[in-house]
């Protein structure tokens, strides 16, 4: 049983999942006036978002809040908002994955399979990293980013391969926790 949801309470329900009120960087915007504003850290507590480099974008999150907001984030009056430019929603953009992309389901072996995995292990990787990181290794955050950045092209790759021949439904990530080797490092 599949109930209809609105495209947009899936996407204020993703959005409220994922916007935290402080993030450690700064997306790319520019102030009310055309320049681009001098940004400083903050705790969350005037609304404002932290930065730590002008010239970083948005955060997947934030780019998922603009599209329920409809609106681009923008730096005024000393605090960040969805006030800028109209954002539309191209639904031909959007890849029309599979329901559960579980890799279990492909045959054992195939390209597409074997993606899947890839995919998983990845992300699993990510998660020890990153706890390695908040259990006092932040010289390992780098390393955290640069295997997010493998994820994307990853998840994106896999957006791309037809689920069965022919089929009008692609592959995506499933995002499972898999097991690793101790000392394996992707």
């Amino acid at each position: 049983m599949n109930p209809e949801i609105s495209r947009r309470t899936a996407l204020e329900g993703a959005a409220a999942l994922a916007v935290p009120t402080a993030v450690a960087s700064a997306p790319t915007v520019q102030a009310a006036d055309g320049r681009r504003p001098a940004l400083t850290a903050d705790d969350g507590a005037s609304g404002g978002v932290p930065a730590t480099a002008p010239s970083e974008e948005l955060a997947h999150y934030y780019r998922f809040q603009e599209i329920v907001e409809g609106r681009r984030m923008v730096y005024r009056s000393g605090q960040w908002r969805f006030e800028g430019s109209p954002v539309e929603l191209d639904p031909k953009g959007i890849y029309p994955m599979v329901d559960d992309p579980d890799p279990t389901r492909l045959p054992e072996g195939s390209p597409e399979r074997k993606a899947a995995e890839a995919c998983d292990q990845t992300y699993t990787t990510i998660l020890a990293v990153l706890q390695r990181v908040f259990d006092g290794h932040p010289g390992e955050l780098r390393h955290a980013a640069d295997l997010m950045t493998r994820l994307e092209k990853q998840a994106h790759q896999l957006a791309e391969m037809p689920r069965t021949t022919g089929g009008r439904t692609v592959l995506g990530p499933a995002f499972r926790l898999v097991e690793t080797d101790r000392g394996a490092d992707a």
